[in-house]
């Protein structure tokens, strides 16, 4: 087969020959990397964008009319994905190495990197997300406060006290200290120049400003402090029943963006030592139960310290809890080099079959009986029902020109289109909420490896990394794996759209974007009708990008 021609492998792997399709890969991997590091300049960069594009054109092939012009055609796509590649970055830069270092200059001294890595680690989860959202992401106090749910002033007392932990950890590293010349407040007693860092990345900029700043503002913060180590009554109830003595040190409210720990107790025990808890509003007594089951099943579930209450202050449960086993996998993902991600892909797969495996065995099980389950012709029935759209919680909290929709021409036809598509899939779907395969419901154990190094494809060893210590929110993950893959891919959840994520577990698994396309176009029109008017607005963007997505998907079907 390394003998036969472009055209020749690409009529195979057309035809579903995965080894043809690897050895096209293999064939141009060099070139595609080679060209890539001259659009970027980094290697780390270089690779990233080499694999995304193998993926995409892999996914595209159906695009080239003639195979003879395989290698121009691979190599403006490479361009075309650096060119993006570059401007995602310089729009929102999580996809840089979050720590204070530049890594790509080999004039940092490795000690220095180390110091570095040690004293962000050594910050709170809170802390560390608020710095890095707001000096490597580009973010402002009040976007930051935002993606965060938390008041401007707690994005502030916690930028302030990352900030002096910093310091503090940094000054008992490096001797001799200059306070004010250096951005990191770090001179070392050497002849070797100062370490540098980059005009964009964390703190380089703007420590030294928002240390004045700071002083200002500190005695303001102490209000917003006090308030944030509130407990109801109920939680100090249920903190006294599963600890007696027990004293509370700390709260944190919403300490994780996107999850629903709030808030984060720390207490000191009875004997003498200290303990961090979650109180959690996603748990009632089914999911207790249902948690149970996947235990069992061998999948690893939060950890429940006592049984759901109901919440006297608001509608739902009070659930105390065990704080999560391992990092957050979307933020770990987002915390490093390009390689991060991969490993993250890897560990996003692992947790979507390992999900879909216990399905079966789920659905004997006397809990899972009890899901709820439903077809996808039944997700389309959804968005023509008052009744049943108003009976789906997620759907039924938007949805103003749902009316409109259901007798706009061109939605009527996508409906028909696509409910003829899915008559055909019979197999019911099991579900709970809207949780479909987002990564960062997964956590991870991370490794102590740096990843400088560039990754090999699937089956390096190093893929081993990082396994999988608890699915924080299982809620929604069993039945059709495309349909939550649509989700993903219409909810735009970066950076795994962004990296051919979706695209990969196709090609993988071997599943047609003809299979795909019913579950994407269902979850578009869904989020259409829930989220758009019918008429187009000046700013269209995401209104383009919706439409888009549901014409590529009955371009498929």
């Amino acid at each position: 087969m390394i003998h036969a021609t472009d055209e020749q492998l690409i009529e195979r792997a057309l035809r579903g020959d995965r080894g043809a399709a690897q050895t096209l890969i293999e064939r141009y991997r060099r070139m595609v990397a080679g060209i890539a590091f001259n659009a970027l300049g980094n290697a780390d960069d270089a690779s990233d964008v080499a694999q995304e594009t193998l993926m995409y054109a892999l996914q595209r092939l159906t695009d080239l009319r003639d195979g003879s012009r395989f290698a121009g055609w691979l190599h403006n796509i490479t361009l075309s994905r650096c060119a993006d590649y570059r401007r995602r970055r310089g729009t929102r830069r999580l996809g840089e190495p979050i720590t204070i270092l530049n890594e790509r200059s080999e004039e940092i001294d490795y000690t220095e990197r180390l110091a570095i890595r040690s004293a962000m680690a050594h910050l709170s989860e809170a802390h560390r997300t608020t710095l890095l959202l707001h000096y490597e992401g580009g973010w402002s106090l009040k976007e930051v406060a935002t993606l965060l749910t938390i008041p401007v002033n707690t994005v502030r007392s916690r930028l302030m006290a990352a900030k002096r932990q910093l310091r503090a950890d940094l000054l008992s590293t490096f001797d001799n200290v200059d306070q004010e010349t250096t951005p990191l407040n770090i001179k070392r007693n050497t002849k070797r120049k100062p370490m540098l860092t980059e005009p964009n990345t964390l703190i380089a900029n703007k420590m030294a400003a928002d240390k004045r700043i700071d002083n200002q503002n500190e005695d303001n913060m102490k209000g917003n402090e006090l308030a944030e180590t509130y407990l109801t009554d109920q939680q100090t109830a249920l903190l006294a029943i599963a600890y007696p003595g027990a004293r509370v040190l700390s709260t944190q409210y919403d300490p994780e963006p996107w999850m629903p720990f709030t808030p984060r107790v720390r207490i000191a025990l009875a004997n003498g030592t200290e303990k961090t808890v979650d109180f959690r509003g996603d748990i009632d007594a089914a999911k207790e139960e249902l948690f149970a089951a996947l235990e069992r099943l061998g999948i690893p579930c939060p950890r429940l310290i006592h049984s759901p209450v109901l919440n006297t202050d608001v509608k739902g449960y009070s659930t105390l809890c065990e704080a999560p086993r391992g990092d957050n996998l979307l933020l770990w993902a987002l915390g490093g080099t390009p390689h991060r991600i991969r490993l993250a892909t890897e560990r996003a797969f692992e947790s979507i079959d390992r999900l879909q495996g216990i399905t079966q065995a789920l659905r004997a099980d006397p809990v899972g009986a009890k899901l709820p389950q439903r077809t996808l012709t039944d997700e389309i029935d959804l968005i023509m029902s008052d009744e049943k759209w108003n009976a789906d919680p997620w759907l039924a909290e938007a949805g103003a020109d749902i009316a409109a929709w259901r007798i706009d021409p061109w939605f009527v036809e996508a409906i028909a289109k696509v409910r003829e598509a899915a008559a055909d899939i019979k197999d019911p779907l099991v579900f709970t909420n809207y949780l479909h395969f987002f990564p960062n419901f997964v956590r991870i154990q991370p490794s102590d490896q740096l990843y400088n190094e560039p990754l090999g494809w699937p089956g390096d060893v190093r893929y081993d990394e990082n396994p999988i210590t608890e699915f924080v929110a299982p809620h929604g993950h069993f039945g059709d794996p495309l349909l939550g893959l649509a989700m993903v891919w219409v909810y735009d959840c970066y950076p795994f759209v962004h990296t051919g994520f979706v695209e990969q577990f196709l090609w993988r698994r071997g599943i047609s974007r003809r299979e795909f396309a019913p579950r994407l176009a269902i979850k578009a029109l869904q989020m259409i009708a829930r989220d758009l008017p019918v008429e187009r607005p000046a700013e269209g963007g995401y209104w383009d990008g919706l439409h888009g997505w549901a014409e590529q998907a009955l371009s498929w079907i």
